[in-house]
């Protein structure tokens, strides 16, 4: 999965991708085990990120209907290192897992993050599955 997101990301350069990812939380653990793109309809699309409304919804609307989990959303930092920004931090209801892919430097590297009620960034650890 963490290969078919990072190419998913690369092919929208030098654009921010962004979207769902699909999975389940047990005994505390996050198993991520798909994603899910949504045209990302922000005004300055290098820098930012916003959900296209009309592909939100029936991305939402699909995943109940196939009795999929989302557990998550991420976006990519075209040229940033894979932890929250500013705007990350005003952007995001503290809803989920938030993963960011980095894509700078040689390797491309995935983080997921979570929030505590005071708003404080931790790491959460994430098994994917094959496939």
């Amino acid at each position: 999965m963490q290969t078919n997101l990072i190419r998913q990301c690369r092919d929208r350069l030098p654009y921010e991708c962004c979207g769902v990812v699909f999975g389940a939380v047990r005994d505390g653990r996050l198993r991520a085990d798909g994603f899910a793109v949504v045209r990302n309809a922000a005004s300055n699309p290098e820098v930012s990120f916003r959900f296209d409304p009309a592909e939100w919804v029936r991305i939402h609307y699909e995943a109940q209907k196939n009795q999929r989990t989302i557990v998550g959303f991420f976006h990519s930092h075209p040229n940033g290192s894979p932890t929250p920004s500013r705007l990350d931090a005003e952007g995001w209801d503290g809803a989920g897992a938030y993963w960011i892919v980095g894509l700078s430097g040689a390797r491309p590297e995935i983080r997921v993050f979570g929030r505590t009620p005071e708003k404080e960034w931790y790491p959460i650890p994430v098994k994917t599955v094959p496939g």
